[in-house]
């Protein structure tokens, strides 16, 4: 198992951290967008999540639920319609990205439990759309760019 050093961290586990902390800084509920589950839990996992990441790690793998940073997954998975439509990612942060771009290409909206974190990744660090940032947005944004 791999664990985080401060001196050389490993650039995907600080990714996956941020992707796990945006939600809790602007106050969304990511528990229905990223899902953790063991090998055996899979398919009840999968009645839970509509729209998001599900991780499926091993039966013998110490996870923490949700909020947890799974270094060694089995499987990362993109939910859509409570359907896996892209399986065996290689890790969260290539993830997200690839359900952005196929939010896009199916003109699909954002799940409201991470609207927030979702326009925010969108507009502040990836610069997709240009518009006026609602309150919360615009004072991450400042905290983190000033």
């Amino acid at each position: 198992m791999q664990h985080m050093s401060w001196m050389t961290p490993d650039v995907t586990v600080l990714r996956s951290v941020v992707l796990k902390g945006i939600p809790i800084l602007l106050g969304d509920d990511s528990s229905e967008f990223y899902k953790t589950c063991s090998d055996t839990e899979r398919d009840e996992a999968l009645e839970c999540i509509t729209v998001g990441v599900l991780t499926v790690v091993s039966e013998d793998s110490p996870h923490e639920g949700q909020s947890s940073v799974d270094l060694q997954p089995i499987s990362t998975a993109i939910i859509l319609e409570g359907i896996i439509v892209m399986d065996h990612i290689k890790n969260l942060p290539q993830a997200v990205c690839l359900l952005f771009g196929l939010t896009y290409a199916l003109h699909l909206d954002n799940p409201k439990c991470m609207a927030n974190t979702l326009n925010f990744i969108q507009t502040v660090m990836l610069g997709l759309v240009k518009k006026n940032f609602p309150p919360k947005l615009l004072t991450l944004k400042n905290s983190l760019l000033g």
